[in-house]
């Protein structure tokens, strides 16, 4: 029986009619005819038809040749790879590979009635017909051509973008002299490639440091042990009991076949296998087949994962290696990374103060901390670092640098990266400039040549800030004014020694020697918000405010009270002479009350006036009862020693014999109501402005106050008791009269005024005067009135003007005028009138007519 090739059957059918001519015009029919055990994935002529015309149908058609022969029935694996014989064009020596498998239960609509699916690189035909067997070998039809793969450094190239294996990827395409060494040897090579959640167990810095250009060979090896010399297939002979293969790094990978997948190195399971391509193969791994440890990961890699190029490369050339890449070295890292316009250290010096041997694993709370960098100016000790956290959040390094992360921990350094790099504390005058609030004694140690740097080495410096010199009133003024009472004062708050808030302690005071030489005792509280000084026998608890303000000698703490050491004696005249108030010293020398009053152990409370207001208020060495009038403003305590004379509302007596004082009302800041009493029943309320205030070193309590306290604020008034129990019923009887008598006198007033009036109307007529009326030429309105005044009065009617209103032959005085003096009457009720007339006699009433 004569046997049936492959060519033979395609010919035999109408659906292959096409599919054969172009198999005879390609030359692939004596390759067919001549090739055994083959299979065939023929497309119809349908599928020919529907191709574009620039597809390269003969190599596509060799590429579907199958140099083993693949029978649906007996197909055992999921999936399998074979050789076409068509060669790669990367690796002309290598048959180009092809992958086939069985199409997933989850889609039967897309398999025929064997289940079989042809899959490779990015396309994929499905198989319509299967197992049509020649003698040469067996036919499966397909519903499309296959495009061939992309090549191995394409495939990569690609998904450095897109999928879920892009980290792999853009590590792998920083390396291109791997694609040229791997296209040069026309070789074909095993790629694998975790997926992008394999690098989890990398954080971000650690990642960020493989992707630069420090990375260079560590990047290197690790894709080097994923990046195997030879194809190696899940189906491979060799792998069933499991095989060592060298990867490009020199590493061993071992590789055996489970079921499902291939396993490497023991436990890493590829999630895809057999992706083929022209030169090679990827398979896809849930995790990296180097441990963390692989890399080796050190400070100096951390920062240049920090994008702190600069600093690193300076550290390395100032001959740092050993700092940077010991992991086992307890120390902290402050590390500016690369910003546009940024400071780079370059001294070393400087590159120092980025250092602390300490180890700092959060930045929740302030922080003060010695740097690496020890200094002359500072006596030989180390310059440190302070960390705090401003209103918005923000972590900052020494007020200025921002902290732009938590500190990394790599072995025993910690890393915090910084957005710029640190600056070393300036000198004594800008770290004092810096402390808005202490300006006050920023003057006081510039007046006294404290500011040099030369003269401040190591020392603390407790600067007040201005609230506290403001609160001190009138010994501040008494201080700033004494050099040598400021000098004592400042130098007593000067330590000669760097005393950090981690040095305060709670449970024991320390000793410490100030710049007067003198020894202070310091103590805070648990909370370190207050401390504690004791000079001498005196002991003094001042609220801390700002602390460890660094500068290049040493360290600054801002308090809000002064304490004054016992080497400072404040006396009353002391105070009164700082607030310039010399009339009222004079006027207690007068009255015999200084040498008491404002002596040096005075604890006498003065109310001191301006001297300006003792001159308004005329009280002067010539002033009867003085001594009366100055013993209002000196007060003493009756009870023990208590608070002061402004608050705690004690009675005090004045060295006015039975007067006494107090404080009722706080009205505002500094205004005050006094009650003054002088008998049981005579008080008095006194509003006062305290405009300065002091306390001597006696406790003597010094107020300078806006006006004088009057002498008539403790004279009873003489007045009988009857009249202050009823004075003010006697008071509404009073007005009650003078009402009545002004109303008797409006009644007689009106009575008198009418009778002069009549009076003279009967003089009217009974004598030979007659009433006339002085008119206007200008009338009325209407032209037919005027206004009768009388006795040629020279009231006018304020009418409009019209002098023509009066004509000739106007009768005038046709009737009698009647009417009250002032009142309108109409010209007709007059007989004729000379027009130019000025004045008309009127009748009397003896001739009939109202009078006039």
């Amino acid at each position: 029986m004569a046997s049936v090739s492959i060519v033979d059957l395609l010919s035999s059918s109408p659906d292959f009619t096409l599919l054969v001519r172009v198999l005879q015009r390609t030359g692939l029919i004596p390759v067919l005819n001549m090739a055994r055990n083959v299979t065939f994935f023929a497309p119809s002529d349908q599928v020919l038809k529907k191709l574009p015309t620039d597809v390269d149908i003969p190599t596509l058609l060799q590429y579907l040749i199958i140099t083993d022969p693949i029978v649906a029935a007996n197909l055992t694996e999921e999936e399998a790879v074979y050789f076409s014989y068509l060669r790669a064009p990367a690796a002309p020596d290598v048959p180009l590979p092809l992958r086939v498998q069985h199409l997933p239960p989850s889609q039967p609509s897309r398999a025929d009635d064997v289940g079989m699916q042809l899959v490779i690189g990015s396309g994929a035909a499905r198989v319509v017909k299967h197992d049509w067997v020649a003698d040469n070998g067996v036919i499966q039809i397909v519903d499309a051509l296959v495009p061939l793969p992309d090549t191995l450094c394409d495939t990569v190239a690609r998904s450095a973008y897109t999928g879920d294996r892009q980290l792999f990827s853009q590590l792998f395409v920083k390396h291109p002299m791997i694609c040229f060494l791997l296209q040069h040897a026309q070789d074909t090579a095993t790629l694998l490639v975790p997926v992008d959640s394999a690098f989890d167990v990398l954080n971000d810095v650690e990642l960020s440091y493989l992707m630069l250009n420090a990375g260079h060979d560590d990047r290197l090896r690790f894709i080097g042990n994923h990046f195997l010399y030879s194809s190696v297939y899940r189906q491979n002979d060799t792998l069933g009991l499991g095989t060592n293969v060298p990867s490009m790094s020199g590493a061993m990978v071992n590789i055996r076949k489970s079921k499902r997948a291939i396993i490497f190195n023991g436990n890493v399971e590829a999630i895809e296998s057999d992706i083929v391509l022209q030169n090679g193969v990827i398979h896809t791994l849930p995790a990296l087949l180097t441990p963390w440890s692989f890399f080796e990961f050190t400070p100096r890699k951390y920062l240049y994962g920090l994008k702190a190029t600069q600093f690193a490369d300076e550290l390395l050339f100032h001959k740092y290696e050993s700092v940077l890449d010991d992991t086992h070295r307890v120390q902290t890292i402050f590390a500016p990374v690369d910003i546009v316009g940024s400071d780079t250290p370059v001294s070393t010096k400087s590159l120092q103060y980025h250092f602390t041997d300490s180890l700092i694993d959060g930045l929740d709370e302030s922080i003060v901390l010695p740097s690496r960098l020890s200094l002359q100016s500072l006596g030989g000790r180390h310059q440190h670092i302070r960390v705090t956290t401003n209103k918005y959040g923000d972590v900052l390094v020494n007020g200025k640098a921002k902290v732009l992360r938590a500190p990394l921990r790599i072995g025993k350094t910690a890393i915090i990266p910084i957005d710029r790099a640190l600056d070393l504390p300036p000198p004594l005058v800008f770290a004092m400039g810096s402390i808005l609030e202490a300006r006050t004694s920023l003057q006081m140690l510039q007046s006294l040549g404290l500011l040099d740097s030369e003269g401040v080495k190591g020392w603390t410096v407790f600067a007040p800030d201005d609230a506290a010199w403001e609160n001190l009133g009138s010994v501040a003024k008494f201080i700033q004014g004494s050099p040598e009472a400021a000098k004592e004062v400042v130098c007593s708050l000067m330590f000669t020694e760097p005393i950090y808030s981690y040095d305060f302690n709670s449970a024991d005071a320390v000793d410490y020697e100030t710049a007067t030489g003198t020894r202070v005792s310091i103590k805070t509280d648990d909370s370190k918000a207050s401390i504690s000084f004791r000079m001498g026998t005196s002991e003094s608890v001042v609220p801390l405010k700002s602390v460890d303000v660094l500068f290049d000698g040493g360290v600054i703490h801002t308090i809000s009270s002064i304490p004054i050491p016992d080497s400072v004696k404040i006396t009353p005249r002391q105070l009164l002479e700082a607030e310039h108030i010399t009339a009222f010293v004079e006027l207690l020398e007068t009255a015999s009350l200084a040498k008491d009053v404002i002596a040096d152990d005075s604890q006498y409370v003065i109310l001191a006036p301006l001297d300006a207001d003792l001159a308004v208020a005329n009280i002067t060495t010539a002033t009867v009862d003085l001594t009366t009038q100055m013993g209002l403003h000196i007060l003493r305590r009756r009870s023990i020693q208590g608070n002061s004379f402004l608050s705690d509302r004690s009675i005090y007596d004045t060295l006015v014999s039975g007067v006494c004082m107090t404080v009722i009302s706080n009205l505002s800041d500094d205004m005050y109501e006094l009650r003054i009493t002088s008998h049981p029943s005579v008080t008095s309320v006194q509003p006062v402005r305290v405009l300065s205030r002091g306390v001597t070193t006696s406790g003597s309590e010094i107020y300078v106050i806006d006006r004088v306290i009057p002498i008539a604020a403790i004279i009873p008034d003489k007045i009988p008791t009857w009249w202050r129990a009823h004075g003010v019923l006697v008071g509404l009887g009073a007005s009650g009269g003078i009402l009545a008598m002004v109303l008797v006198g409006m009644f007689w007033f009106m009575i008198i005024y009418r009778g002069g009036r009549n009076s003279r109307r009967r003089q009217s007529s009974n004598g030979s005067d007659k009433g006339f009326v002085r008119f206007r030429r200008s009338f009325s309105g209407s032209g037919r009135s005027i206004i009768i005044n009388a006795n040629g009065s020279d009231e006018e009617e304020d009418d409009d003007d019209d002098d023509d209103a009066i004509g000739e032959n106007t009768p005038f005085l046709r009737r009698a005028a009647s009417g009250r003096l002032g009142s309108r009457v109409n010209i007709e009720d007059f007989g004729d009138v000379d027009e130019d007339a000025e004045e008309v006699e009127l009748p009397s009433r003896s001739n009939k007519h109202s009078s006039v």
